[in-house]
């Protein structure tokens, strides 16, 4: 399904990052960060730029992505991506910036259990 799972700050800053397949790198960050976060033009919540696919939910002041090299099915990692807004803002009160930065380690717990284990 997904290649990574990462969530940035509103300045481009990664916050957290999981890579499940190893067609991905960490720094394909760096090409959302560029392309999505410093761009005020995009208005597509898809972006592909070569083979890769980022689909990305941006809640208050973070996004939340989802990378992908497959022909994946956008309305299941959109469904994922939204859930999991809705599973930490019932465990955080709220999902930004500074709630992800408090509860990291919770947060990696909850990415495991919902993508590898659930």
């Amino acid at each position: 399904m997904i290649s990574g799972f990462f969530i940035f700050n509103q300045k481009g800053e990664v916050l957290i990052t999981r890579l499940y397949r190893t067609d991905i790198k960490r720094s394909i960050s760096e090409v959302f960060r560029i392309h999505v976060v410093s761009s005020s033009d995009v208005r597509s919540p898809i972006v592909t730029l070569g083979s890769t696919s980022f689909l990305h939910v941006r809640h208050n002041n973070i996004y939340v992505l989802a990378v992908t090299k497959n022909n994946a099915n956008a309305a299941l990692i959109f469904e994922f991506l939204y859930k999991f807004i809705s599973i930490s803002r019932s465990y955080f009160g709220k999902l930004d910036e500074e709630s992800v930065k408090n509860n990291f380690v919770l947060i990696y717990e909850l990415i495991d259990e919902i993508l590898d284990f659930g």
